[in-house]
């Protein structure tokens, strides 16, 4: 009886010892395999991300020759053409996205629309962020930029508008101390200063961007506005030149987790026949 006794006593023992060791190589596994899902989540994270920042297509402001920058008007019918021309434009050269971002403007979101169904991705959310805005010209929106400007060239010492734009385009002055300058005379103080509205810009493009990383999604659309978009060239690389965006033009940022790149600028090959 006594050696039954001991007998069992030691298979027990043998038992909980091997339920032991199956706990701990469990343990050991699971800790790998969460080890494993956390390093492909650091690499998703680590992968660039390519933002195809685009001008909105023409609109009625535009065509009038007005200052339009938080006031909206919407897409001409040459406006919405040249967003479907765009749309099929990177249908053609195999261009998808993972995500589209706009502005909250109608006529950033008229145009990813568009550009959207023409790339046969309609499917795809547009989600909007406020800090990729135009600049805000204050008092000044809806004006003529002959009146706009004309206190900003007095201002800065220039006996017209024209001389002063004339300054700009010879390089004796930046398009960016234009519109600072005229922000100073806006009576209403909500205009922007080119320095304020780049802070902002870039502020919702880092945003986009390491959501865009968080997410593992590389190929990235953002519908924004043509002097939001030369203030974000001008932030990352002043050397680059920006000019005046064509509607639906494309300009490439590479973002790698930490720093922006300037890949291209004003690339209107996906709207050309």
């Amino acid at each position: 009886m006594e050696n039954n006794g001991g007998e069992k006593m030691r298979q027990k023992r043998q038992m909980v010892m091997m339920a032991a060791g199956l706990l701990c190589i469990s343990a050991i596994l699971a800790g790998c395999a969460k080890a494993q899902v956390q390093a492909q989540e650091t690499a998703k994270e680590q992968m660039p991300v390519t933002l195809y920042l685009t001008r909105h297509g023409k609109t009625m402001l535009n065509t009038t020759g007005r200052m339009q920058g938080w006031c909206d008007s919407p897409l001409t019918e040459e406006g919405a053409a040249v967003a479907e021309k765009l749309g099929a434009g990177l249908k053609k050269a195999g261009i998808t996205f993972d995500a589209v971002y706009t502005s909250d403007s109608g006529r950033a979101i008229e145009t990813a629309e568009l550009v959207l169904k023409n790339n046969g991705q309609q499917d795809l959310a547009v989600q909007k962020n406020p800090r990729i805005r135009e600049v805000c010209y204050g008092i000044y929106e809806g004006a003529m930029p002959a009146e706009a400007y004309a206190p900003a060239a007095k201002a800065l010492g220039y006996d017209s508008v024209d001389t002063m734009m004339g300054a700009v385009m010879s390089g004796a002055m930046t398009i960016n101390e234009a519109v600072s300058a005229m922000a100073k005379t806006d009576e209403s103080k909500t205009a922007e200063t080119w320095e304020t509205a780049q802070k902002r810009v870039m502020e919702g493009l880092r945003e986009i961007a390491d959501e865009a990383a968080r997410k593992g999604q590389n190929q990235v659309l953002v519908v924004s506005h043509g002097m939001a978009i030369s203030a974000a060239v001008a932030a990352i690389d002043p050397e680059a030149e920006a000019g005046e965006l064509g509607n639906a033009s494309i300009t490439k940022l590479i973002c790698d987790g930490r720093t922006f790149t300037v890949e291209s600028v004003n690339d209107m090959s996906y709207i050309e026949e």
